[in-house]
């Protein structure tokens, strides 16, 4: 059986209520609490089983139902839910459980320095908050057959439209009963790389087993494990029919609003369902009291369905059993408008014309996983400038269908990727390539046969100089009569024979220490260093500064124009070519429609409206009409559009051909604006 199909407008009803909170469920009304979801245009809701806390919130011979909960909260949930036709996927805690720990110590994971992971005694810690917070318990112990029996036991007795499990990491276990089973599996414990492979074959497994206990017993049901999407998301994909990215921007301690722009770009390439997950909340989960503005949620839902996702709001239900009514009027207003564009939103795939490849270390821990810097910059980069790209796994993953793929700094490329990359470029893929991607520091040479250059060593000062030619500045605000300090180490080359070079590296004076210094900061520029800072040839283009750790990490407009202008030449007819500042993020969509016999383009154009703040979190809590933005659209294949209209009112758009392009003025914009091309 094909699993359930993910819903546009999904909710995430969190519930970790504690033994101090009294009169649980006391107010729950099954029909008030029905009208409310309606209210909210919810058309599936994630309910709560099992809590961080480690009580059920059903009736259960094999947990342990919450002591102040008289009644089957999740079972009336379910049938007042199905009783609307909204889906209710069942959360299950799986790592975090305080009761189960406090009952079985020996179930709890052990640090290397030997600390129990659980929130110290006499504190008040969350993660949240600071701090550890939660009990944190080992998967592959004792407690994995207890979840194992819960997730039967709910099979059993519900009509189950899928699972959510939550907080899904491998962790190395040093307790003794851990030491002892990689002691038997042959693993050095004072070897870190072979612990964390043993624990993620471990984790790995579990999470397997796991979820074909779900479709042995609730066939057709989602299956999702939250803590997976990471740069590593690959690796456990067969045991999920879908991924939801969890990413609250507005937590400070966390996520922040380049998450999920990033992340999604990864999740996408699967081919499966993925959800975006935000928060109605002002921080981050439990901030009850905290709610979102329209604007707020209007940018964020407009940011989830821009990248090809579907879309979660987290919500906190009160103790007491009872939905809040403001939260679902905020959601009617948010939800009713993506209710509207559904059918410009179904089946509609996200274009990319660029793929940067992942190349990401093992993580260990609940962190939050974000990318590598140059990744990272590289995908900031290409956000504000509207070229439409996927982040893409190196190995295993087909090449074919991008015009480009950036290998970002430092990256690694082996006798395998060499030859695949050879092969892409061969069939008429280029390459853009930065600092010591593809470097073999043992040889002093590159590993592709096609490099523009030969390396030559590090440029002798940190920072380093850019003094650019006319190709390198275009027509951006950029000088040919400027020296632009680089702030991290650059890279001498020399360019091979044909190969085209643009601007040149120069040095500082000396590089800053404590017995060699002038001024506040660094030293001014000195001599040229005689080499190059851009250089081309054939399908390889060349960055001789990592100038994408560096945007990421400086946040340097320069680096990003000099950028452009070198991609813009290297790469001329990109898909998309938005006018307008790089806060109004424009992505390109495909769809087809009258039962698959066109193709239209969707166009999803969402407006950050940034304000200063003098807290480290931003807050995108207002909006006003964006006027003067236009954007043009690539004609592939020559084919032009007989309509352009805004959906989902269908106002007729003016346009023009210009080229290859069509042009559209656009009408003053809010958070989230959607232009068809028919």
């Amino acid at each position: 059986m094909e699993p359930i199909k993910l819903r546009f407008r999904q909710v995430h009803l969190d519930f970790h209520t504690s033994a101090s909170c009294e009169h649980v469920g006391a107010d729950f009304d099954a029909r008030a609490f029905a009208e409310t979801v309606k209210l909210g245009h919810v058309n599936s809701m994630t309910i709560f089983a099992k809590c961080h806390h480690g009580y059920s919130y059903y009736p259960t011979q094999v947990g342990t139902m919450h002591p102040h909960l008289s009644f089957d909260l999740m079972g009336q949930q379910i049938e007042a839910l199905h009783s609307i036709g909204v889906r209710a996927p069942i959360y299950v805690s799986l790592m975090w459980d305080d009761l189960a720990g406090e009952r079985h110590g020996e179930w709890v994971i052990v640090e290397k320095n030997g600390n129990m992971l659980m929130r110290p005694p006499l504190t008040n810690h969350s993660p949240v908050l600071g701090g550890w917070g939660w009990t944190t318990l080992d998967l592959t112990s004792g407690y994995g057959e207890y979840v194992i029996a819960q997730v039967k036991e709910i099979s059993q007795r519900y009509p189950v439209d899928g699972f959510f499990f939550d907080i899904c990491f491998p962790l190395p276990n040093y307790s003794p009963w851990g030491q002892a089973r990689m002691r038997a599996a042959g693993v050095r414990l004072d070897d870190d790389e072979a612990v964390f492979q043993y624990t993620k074959q471990e984790f790995d497994a579990y999470v397997q087993r796991l979820s074909d206990v779900v479709r042995e017993y609730a066939p057709g049901a989602t299956i999702f494990f939250n803590g997976t999407v990471t740069p590593l998301m690959a690796t456990n994909i067969s045991a999920q029919t879908h991924l939801e990215i969890e990413s609250l921007p507005t937590a400070s301690h966390a996520w922040g609003y380049m998450h999920y722009p990033i992340m999604a770009r990864q999740a996408r390439t699967y081919g499966i369902d993925f959800l975006g997950m935000t928060g109605r909340f002002h921080k981050s989960w439990a901030d009850f009291g905290g709610l979102k503005t329209r604007d707020q949620l209007d940018y964020e839902c407009g940011t989830i369905v821009g990248a090809g996702g579907k879309i979660s709001v987290g919500d906190q239900l009160h103790p007491r059993g009872v939905l809040d009514p403001a939260v679902y009027r905020l959601l009617g207003h948010a939800f009713g408008r993506i209710e509207q564009l559904e059918p410009w939103l179904e089946d509609a795939q996200p274009t990319a014309e660029v793929a940067i490849l992942n190349q990401s270390a093992p993580m260990i821990g609940p962190r939050i996983p974000g990318h590598s810097n140059d990744v990272e910059g590289a995908a900031q980069l290409f956000l504000e400038s509207g070229i439409q790209f996927d982040i893409l796994d190196a190995v295993g993953t087909d090449f074919s269908r991008y015009k480009a793929l950036v290998v970002p700094d430092n990256f690694t490329i082996d006798m395998q990727l060499k030859a695949r990359l050879e092969a892409y470029m061969a069939q008429g893929g280029k390459l853009v390539l930065s600092g010591t991607a593809g470097y073999d520091a043992a040889h002093n040479t590159f590993v592709l046969n096609d490099m523009p250059v030969s390396y030559q060593g590090l440029a002798p000062t940190v920072p380093s100089y850019l003094r650019l030619d006319a190709t390198l500045v275009g027509e951006s605000e950029l000088a040919t009569d400027y020296d632009y300090v680089f702030y991290d180490q650059a890279h001498m080359v020399q360019p091979v024979e044909g190969a085209s070079a643009y601007g040149e590296l120069r040095r500082a004076l000396f590089t800053r220490t404590w017995e060699h210094f002038t001024s506040h900061a660094q030293a001014p520029v000195g001599d040229t260093l005689g080499t190059p800072l851009v250089v081309e040839k054939g399908p390889i283009l060349y960055f001789a500064v990592p100038l994408f750790t560096a945007y990421r990490n400086h946040d340097y407009w320069a680096y990003r124009a000099i950028a452009l202008n070198a991609l813009r030449r290297f790469l001329p007819s990109p898909l998309l070519l938005p006018n307008g500042p790089g806060w109004a993020e424009c992505t390109l969509h495909r769809q087809r429609y009258n039962n698959g016999q066109a193709i239209r383009s969707i166009v999803h154009i969402v407006t950050y409206h940034p304000r200063r703040t003098l807290q480290p979190t931003q807050h995108v809590d207002q909006s006003w009409s964006t006027a003067g933005l236009s954007v043009k659209v690539l004609c592939e294949d020559g084919r032009i559009p007989t309509r352009v209209y805004r959906a989902p009112d269908r106002q007729p758009l003016s346009f023009e051909r210009e080229g290859a392009y069509v042009r559209i003025d656009l009408p003053p914009v809010g958070p989230h604006t959607v232009v068809v091309l028919e």
